[in-house]
């Protein structure tokens, strides 16, 4: 598995190297087109010349989910079809021997300087994805992990989008290696890996946290959602059948699971605490279960007729939600 995703992984970085090598050259066909003159190319004239080029012809038949959902991906492809409609209109100008407005020479360039800044930022996220990635189980090491939740962090202040952290942790795992040794340890971490990954979107992040303890930034997510996405990854992990012999015997693992808020409200090192908490309230309780860890804010409630606040109540709330139009209205 870890290979077929590093091979995925290369494969997406080769495309996007091939992208910007192609549209550099579209690009000075282009020039070519507005300053000498020379006869346009027929499919740069079409309704739907943006699927026409060679980018546009990879992006619009890849199936490879790893980038298709990703929020950098989308706005690369609305960024590259605006571009090719601005396109449009320049070449018609010259067709026609029109001047061509300033105004839509900057329109068709912010569009193109917009799509070469998303190239490269794809690029270098999946070059990172490819050095970071655990070379047993596929998963993120913790190597990016504080900076790419800082960027999240960063993402959810100013979008006010909810994400969410959860921290999974396999119970008594040492006990599968002592039992079974370690290779069949090493076969537990990779099936409880593909289990995540099935649940997961491809642009949710996974990381191995530690020895058998796993971390997972679900963007846009608010904290009910991600119970849900947890319940289904705990009760995928306890369902499944891992082979252990030549004889095919199968042994089962349960896994407990914290959930948190990642609050713009509060810093990364602390929803990063808050969610370990969840996670060792749901081992102290039993194993096998998700508990959620709300962030905690002090009130200060006053009561009818009094000038000063006289109590203080301690309630638990996510402050996203607090602070949202919809809270506040």
């Amino acid at each position: 598995m870890t290979t077929v995703i590093h091979q995925q992984l290369r494969f997406v970085i080769d495309e996007i190297d091939k992208a910007i090598d192609s549209h550099q050259q579209w690009y000075q066909r282009l020039l070519r087109v507005l300053v000498s003159r020379v006869a346009p190319d027929e499919k740069d004239l079409k309704n739907d010349a943006h699927k026409s080029c060679e980018f546009g012809e990879w992006l619009y038949t890849s199936h490879i989910e790893l980038i298709q959902e990703h929020p950098t991906f989308v706005s690369l492809e609305i960024a590259h079809e605006k571009m090719h409609r601005k396109a449009k209109q320049l070449i018609e100008l010259v067709v026609s021997d029109q001047a061509i407005p300033v105004s839509l020479f900057d329109e068709f360039n912010d569009y193109l300087e917009k799509m070469r800044t998303q190239f490269q930022a794809l690029r270098h996220e999946f070059a990172d994805l490819v050095q970071n990635l655990d070379p047993l189980t596929g998963a993120q090491t913790r190597a990016g992990m504080q900076a790419e939740l800082n960027k999240e962090h960063a993402l959810a202040k100013r979008s006010q989008q909810p994400s969410a952290l959860a921290m999974l942790d396999l119970d008594h795992f040492k006990q599968v290696n002592d039992n079974y040794g370690h290779s069949v340890g090493d076969e537990v971490l990779i099936k409880t890996v593909a289990c995540l990954q099935h649940v997961l979107r491809p642009y949710d992040q996974l990381y191995r946290y530690g020895g058998e303890e796993f971390l997972i930034c679900m963007p846009n997510t608010t904290l009910e959602q991600a119970e849900h996405v947890a319940e289904r990854i705990r009760s995928m992990i306890a369902e499944q059948q891992i082979i252990y012999d030549k004889e095919g015997n199968t042994l089962q693992v349960t896994a407990s699971i914290g959930v948190t808020s990642l609050d713009p409200a509060y810093s990364v090192d602390d929803a990063i605490n808050k969610v370990d908490e969840a996670m060792y309230e749901a081992k102290a309780a039993g194993r096998n279960l998700v508990k959620v860890r709300y962030l905690q804010l002090v009130v200060l409630l006053k009561r009818p007729g009094e000038d000063a606040c006289d109590f203080v109540t301690l309630i638990h709330i996510n402050l996203f939600y607090l602070s949202s139009p919809q809270f506040l209205n």
